[in-house]
């Protein structure tokens, strides 16, 4: 199948933008978009960070993009990684200064 299609299948499955994956693992959106497309290969470094945020190993990553597309197992997100995913969406969507209140009160959450 290609790493960069297996990336793309897996950045899907969780619901992320490319601009997410990039801001994720500290690259660029056009560097993720060149991955996927196959018009650029990703460092051994990158590879590892984009693993770790699919929960893999990078062999782990390497084997899925060469079984055959029909048999290639994505491994399903869990219930809180859903969660996190809708609440990243939410956030997006408020203006400047609601994201500041949302952060406040996750502070005062997350310190009790």
């Amino acid at each position: 199948m290609g790493i960069g299609k297996t990336i793309k299948q897996l950045r899907l499955k969780k619901g992320w933008s490319q601009e997410e994956l990039a801001h994720r693992v500290g690259t660029t959106t056009p560097s993720i978009s060149r991955i996927e497309t196959g018009k650029h290969g990703a460092s051994d470094q990158l590879k590892q960070l984009i693993a770790q945020e699919f929960g893999l190993k990078v062999s782990e990553l390497v084997a899925l993009s060469e079984v055959d597309k029909s048999s290639a197992k994505i491994p399903a997100m869990s219930k809180s990684e859903e969660e996190e995913q809708t609440l990243l969406r939410y956030f997006r969507k408020m203006k400047m200064e609601k994201r500041e209140l949302f952060k406040t009160i996750g502070r005062i959450f997350s310190s009790r």
